[in-house]
C-alpha cells in the first residue's frame, strides 16, 4: 500500500514523496491512537485498590525508544534524495512546505505524552458524570469530620506567644506561640480536639472556600443538635461504600453512637480509615497507634472503615475533571523542542553535512569561549549580550553575500548557525533586558522592591505570551528564509 502511494505522489506531488510525509502520518496517527488505548488501559480504577500506574516510566521509556528507531529510519529514507540539490525545481514555498512537513513527523512522533495522559484522564472521567462525582466527593469530604479528619488550629493566646522573631532587652526570642485550651465555634468554646473542630477533606472539585462553607454546614448541625442530617450523611456515605465493595465493621447506627456526643462531643471513639484485612497485591496493615494529627496520643477503636481507599479513587476522578492534560506550558516546552530539533534536519538537508559539522563544532566553541569570558567578568548578561551581538553579525554578514551574490560556498556555516538560532533570538533579548531593568532597579531599590515595579510586573507576567508570539515569528521567519535559501542556492559555489 505504501509502495502504492508514493508511486503516485512521486508522479503528482514529488515534494510529498521526497519527505515521505503520508506514511509517517500513518505511522504517527496510529502510534498516538495506540498511545491513547494504552492509556486508557491505565486509568483503569478498582475501587477496592488504592490506584497506582504502572505504565509511567516503562511506557515513556518504550515509546522515546520506538519514537526514536521510527525517527532514524526515516532520516535514512528522506536523506536519500534531495530534490533541493538535484532532482525538482523547487517552487518559492516549496522550502517552507518541506519545513512544515518535518515539523509535523516530528510532532506525531515526540507527543506520546499528551494522548496517553489523555486516555487515562477519559477512562477516569468515566466511571461517573461530573455532577454524580461532585455530590459523592462532598459526602466522602463531609464523613472525614467523622472518620479520621484533622482538626482545626487552635486560637493562639497573644499575650503569652511571640509571634514573630524579636529582641527583648537585648535578648534574642524566637517565634513561639502559645495556644488557648480551647476554640471558640458559632459563639460557644469547645476543647480543641472536640470533634466538632475537626477538618473535612479536600477535593480538586472544590475550593477552599467552599470546603469551609461545607465545615461551617456540619458544625452548625453539630451545635444545634440536628441528628437528622448526619445520619442522613452517614446513610449516604454507606450507601458509597457498599457500591463499591469496602469493608468496614460498622453499621450505620453503631457509627453514630460511638462518634456523636452532643454538646461536648469531648468523648468520640476514633474509626481507623484503614482496614486491617490483606488483599491481592495489596497490604496494609492495622495500625492501632497513629500520631499523624495534633493530638496527644491518638488511639483507635476496633472500628474500621477503608475511607482512605475510597478517598484514593475519588481524589484520582475529582483531579480527571480538574486538571487539564493540554496546559500551556508543556505544550510550549514541546513545540520548542520540535522546532529546534527540525531546524537541525532542516540546515542538513539544505546545506552539507560537512558544513553543518563545522557550524555545530564552531558553535560549540563559542559557547566555550564566551562562558569563560562571562566567569572572568563575573557578569550574567556577558552571555546573552555576545550571542544577541554575534548572531546580528552572522545575519548582516550572510545577507552581504546574497545581496552581492558572492560565492556561497562561505555562507554555508554561517546559514547553519542562522537557521538554528534565530528562534531564540527574541526569547534572548526579553529575558536579557528583563534582567538587566532589574539589575537597574536593584541599584536604587533594597530588598526586593523590584518585584513591585509595575513595568518589572508587565514583563514577568507576559514571559509566557512572549513564548507563543515567538511562534508566529518562527513561522513568519521560516517562510521569509526559504525563500532566501531559495535565492542563494543559485548563489554559484566557487
Amino acid at each position: 500500500m505504501f509502495k502504492n502511494i508514493q508511486k503516485q505522489l512521486l508522479l503528482k506531488y514529488p515534494l510529498l514523496w521526497n519527505t515521505k510525509f503520508i506514511p509517517m502520518l500513518i505511522i504517527g496517527v496510529l502510534l498516538n491512537l495506540i498511545y491513547f488505548f494504552i492509556g486508557y488501559a491505565d486509568g483503569t480504577l478498582d475501587f477496592t485498590k488504592y490506584y497506582d500506574s504502572d505504565f509511567d516510566f516503562t511506557f515513556f521509556s518504550f515509546s522515546a525508544l520506538i519514537s526514536l528507531i521510527i525517527l532514524i529510519l526515516w532520516l535514512v529514507s528522506y536523506f536519500k534524495n534531495n530534490s533541493f540539490k538535484r532532482f525538482y525545481t523547487k517552487s518559492k514555498n516549496a522550502l517552507f512546505f518541506e519545513w512544515i512537513q518535518i515539523v509535523i513527523i516530528i510532532l506525531l512522533l515526540s507527543m506520546f505524552y499528551f494522548p496517553f495522559e489523555f486516555g487515562k484522564q477519559l477512562h477516569k472521567r468515566n466511571y461517573i458524570s461530573e455532577e454524580i462525582a461532585k455530590e459523592r466527593c462532598e459526602t466522602i469530604s463531609s464523613a472525614e469530620f467523622f472518620i479520621d479528619g484533622s482538626f482545626e488550629e487552635a486560637e493562639i493566646d497573644s499575650a503569652r506567644s511571640v509571634l514573630n522573631d524579636t529582641n527583648v532587652n537585648g535578648e534574642y526570642k524566637a517565634v513561639e506561640r502559645v495556644y488557648l485550651d480551647y476554640v471558640t465555634i458559632l459563639g460557644k468554646k469547645y476543647s480543641p480536639y472536640a470533634l466538632i473542630n475537626r477538618n473535612v477533606a479536600e477535593f480538586s472539585l472544590f475550593s477552599r472556600e467552599q470546603d469551609s462553607l461545607r465545615e461551617l454546614k456540619i458544625r452548625k448541625f453539630l451545635a444545634t443538635n440536628n441528628t437528622f442530617e448526619v445520619k442522613k450523611l452517614m446513610r449516604n456515605y454507606f450507601k458509597i461504600l457498599k457500591e463499591h465493595k469496602l469493608l468496614t465493621n460498622l453499621t450505620e447506627d453503631k457509627w453514630f453512637t460511638i462518634t456523636y456526643n452532643y454538646p461536648e462531643f469531648k468523648k468520640y471513639e476514633l474509626i481507623n480509615p484503614k482496614s486491617s484485612i490483606v488483599k491481592e497485591n495489596y497490604t496494609e496493615p492495622y495500625s492501632k497507634y497513629d500520631y499523624g494529627y495534633a493530638e496527644p496520643d491518638k488511639t483507635y477503636s476496633t472500628y474500621y472503615i477503608e475511607h482512605n481507599i475510597l478517598k484514593d479513587n475519588y481524589r484520582q476522578i475529582s483531579g480527571a475533571y480538574t486538571s487539564s492534560v493540554f496546559q500551556l506550558e508543556p505544550i510550549l516546552v514541546l513545540f520548542y523542542c520540535v522546532f529546534g530539533f527540525s531546524m537541525l534536519i532542516f540546515s542538513f538537508r539544505v546545506t552539507s553535512g560537512k558544513s553543518w559539522l563545522i557550524a555545530l563544532v564552531s558553535y560549540g566553541i563559542f559557547n566555550i569561549v564566551i562562558g569563560i569570558i562571562s566567569g572572568v567578568l563575573r557578569e550574567f548578561l556577558t552571555y546573552p549580550i555576545i550571542v544577541i551581538i554575534s548572531f546580528l553579525v552572522v545575519v548582516g554578514l550572510f545577507f552581504s553575500v546574497v545581496i552581492a551574490k558572492k560565492t556561497k560556498s562561505k555562507t554555508m556555516v554561517l546559514l547553519n548557525l542562522i537557521i538554528w538560532l534565530f528562534g531564540g533570538f527574541i526569547p534572548t533579548v526579553y529575558l536579557t533586558y528583563m534582567e538587566s531593568y532589574q539589575n537597574r532597579l536593584n541599584a536604587y531599590l533594597e530588598n526586593m522592591e523590584y518585584y513591585n515595579d509595575p513595568h518589572y510586573i508587565f514583563l514577568k507576567d507576559n514571559m509566557t505570551t512572549m513564548f507563543c508570539l515567538n511562534i508566529v515569528f518562527i513561522f513568519a521567519g521560516m517562510f521569509f528564509m526559504s525563500r532566501v535559501i531559495r535565492t542563494w542556492k543559485g548563489i554559484s559555489e566557487e
